[in-house]
């Protein structure tokens, strides 16, 4: 049977969010306009939810209000009182008698927009006593971590740090999918939490637990401090840009540029100026598109930075030298974006451990993208992407853009797998030529 149930925990009191959250629960908080937990339920239901359990405690009533008087189309909500706070994990004995034999248990003030049909498929597919969602965290020297086998299955939670051992970037993003029997694991009559007591327990008794990776595009936030809460505002404004710009396309105004194999040839990890060569023809295509009234912008991913193989002044001095090369050939780049970071943290080889971090800017996540729309005037619906992989493209869709692949048809073929361009060319030059000649995009 398929998961069309889930557990929204919506119990704490939002102290760190100050006056906010002092005459309104956290998961009451507007947020771009519309309640967190509307945003929460939203989600889950894309994926089949349909029935809805809120365990409330902190002004629990106003929740409760609320959806007796302002129920949601097409799917039912209750909501169960908690008289005293038993943690995240104990507050399901309350709810036993209303739970199905699977169900999701999701946080009310943890702000969600992922794939969540996809999370409950791979459950389903499996049926263990539970698949978590698992992410890369943006704060990993902190974060409760999860070890997993190659076939995803868990095998440790990992809470406090071994000295001089590496651990993977993986960390619990706090929306579960449970089977019925993990209620047998959580005791009554003391407060317990799913990561520190019930998933280390379920291990410990050979259950099978298993872990699912966000997709790169998904948004899992905690919203529960004043920065993160301004975090998922900026992500929702955002969204509703790449939102307006998809559904009206107008005649183009920039071209965002990948730059490894768009701009310069492809040579691994540059960490010095010497290391770029400028690609044959990408001058003269910057020249042309500029010649069309189109800006260029470049977003381009440099974890080298992360790694330690090359400094934010050493790039400068890199990307001085593409532009003097674009220049030469009578072209121009209004801006040039970068993102340091790298998510994984279990290498040896050293770099920048602050940088060592998931990010929204690193491609295929849009933000560099959506920091030039702010800080250029860009607007989208006349924007498009260049890339030579799959990252750039997914990029571009998330950010609502058009988008065009580029490659020799081998490359092409490799990266289409795993996304769908608007169009395909050779080579930049071939995209600028047919974008002249009205070939393409032309509205």
């Amino acid at each position: 049977m398929p998961v069309t149930q889930a557990v929204i925990l919506c119990g704490g009191k939002g102290t760190r969010l100050g006056e906010r959250a002092r005459t309104l629960p956290k998961p009451m908080l507007p947020v771009g306009g519309v309640r967190v937990l509307d945003h929460i339920m939203a989600c889950l239901a894309r994926g089949g939810v349909r029935r809805f359990v809120l365990s409330a405690g902190y002004l629990g009533q106003v929740i409760a209000d609320v959806y007796a008087q302002s129920p949601i189309p097409g799917c039912t909500v209750e909501t169960v009182i908690e008289e005293t706070p038993r943690g995240t994990a104990g507050a399901l004995h309350e709810l036993g008698g209303l739970l199905d034999e699977e169900f999701v248990v999701a946080y009310g003030d943890v702000f969600m927009d992922f794939d969540t049909g996809a999370l409950l498929a791979a459950h389903e597919r499996h049926r263990p006593a539970c698949t978590l969602l698992v992410r890369a965290s943006d704060h990993p020297e902190d974060s409760h971590l999860v070890v997993a086998d190659e076939a995803g299955r868990v095998t440790e939670f990992v809470h406090r740090r071994e000295p001089g051992r590496r651990y993977r970037n993986v960390a619990n993003a706090g929306v579960y999918v449970l089977n019925r029997r993990v209620l047998d694991f959580v005791p009554e009559g003391r407060p317990t939490d799913f990561g520190a007591d019930i998933f280390p327990a379920l291990l410990a008794c050979g259950e099978v637990v298993c872990a699912h990776a966000l997709e790169a595009e998904g948004y899992v936030k905690d919203m529960g401090t004043p920065v993160r809460l301004a975090q998922v505002e900026e992500f929702i404004t955002d969204r509703a840009a790449a939102e307006t710009a998809r559904a009206n396309p107008r005649a183009l105004t920039t071209v965002f540029l990948d730059r490894d194999g768009v701009l310069n040839r492809e040579a691994g990890l540059i960490g010095n100026p010497e290391g770029l060569v400028v690609l044959p023809g990408a001058g003269e295509a910057v020249a042309l598109l500029n010649r069309l009234g189109l800006r260029c912008v470049v977003v381009t991913n440099q974890p080298v930075i992360a790694r330690g193989l090359c400094d934010e002044e050493t790039l400068a001095r890199i990307h001085e030298r593409l532009r003097e090369e674009i220049a030469a050939a009578g072209g121009k780049l209004a801006a040039i974006y970068h993102c340091p970071h790298h998510p994984e943290t279990h290498h040896d080889e050293g770099g920048n451990v602050e940088l060592r971090r998931a990010c929204r800017c690193r491609k295929p996540s849009p933000g560099m993208i959506f920091k030039a729309m702010r800080e250029l005037n860009v607007d989208l619906a006349g924007a498009v992407i260049v890339g030579d992989r799959a990252t750039d493209i997914r990029a571009g869709r998330a950010a609502g853009i058009r988008t065009v692949l580029v490659g020799d048809e081998a490359s092409r073929a490799r990266e289409r797998t795993t996304c769908k361009p608007d169009a395909e060319y050779d080579s930049l030059l071939a995209f600028a030529r047919a974008l002249s000649e009205r070939e393409v995009f032309s509205r």
